[in-house]
């Protein structure tokens, strides 16, 4: 009895550290969920959204993103004034977007041209890549291994906010003394 009582090897505590976690976890899902039903924020209409084979992860992608991005505009029709930082990437771009991060040289274009071809990557530093296992994950809905997202810092202008009811952001485990007579 006394050992359980002291809770010598932790088995209680573990219990309100394992309602912490489920509840952090909850708070991920709920907000990728939203995330990911995002095709009506996302669109061709409002200048935020391209796909097709030009929209895989490479630098002529990231320089149309970025340009569309430049070019959005508030509801009066005058620029956002915001200016991409992150970009959001499923596990499967991760390394890409890291290689675009912190590359000093790009090379394409091979023995199959003639053009002249830069070896400066111009990304390298610019977008901080941010990796997400839900964004590929099938078990949510809208997910892809192939959809990748630039996005203004969160303190700037967030593409989607978080509240709490009263600004309690932690799950509440209440404790009472028990006699374990």
């Amino acid at each position: 009895g006394k050992d359980i009582i002291n809770d010598d090897l932790g088995a209680l505590t573990e219990v309100t550290r394992r309602i912490g976690r489920g509840a952090g976890l909850k708070l991920n899902e709920v907000f990728w969920m939203v995330f990911l039903a995002n095709s009506a924020f996302f669109t061709e209409e409002r200048g935020n959204y391209f796909d097709g084979a030009s929209a895989n992860l490479q630098s002529s992608s990231l320089q149309t993103a970025e340009q569309m991005f430049m070019d959005q505009v508030d509801h009066e029709g005058k620029p956002l004034g915001a200016m991409a930082s992150l970009l959001l990437l499923p596990t499967a771009l991760g390394v890409t977007g890291r290689e675009l991060f912190t590359a000093t040289q790009i090379n394409t274009g091979g023995a199959s041209t003639k053009d002249k071809v830069p070896n400066v990557n111009v990304w390298q530093g610019k977008y901080r890549p941010e990796v997400s296992a839900y964004l590929g994950n099938a078990a949510y809905a809208g997910s892809s291994a192939k959809a990748w997202y630039l996005l203004a810092d969160p303190e700037d202008l967030p593409v989607i906010e978080v509240v709490f009811l009263n600004g309690v952001q932690e799950p509440t485990v209440e404790t009472a003394d028990a006699d374990f007579d």
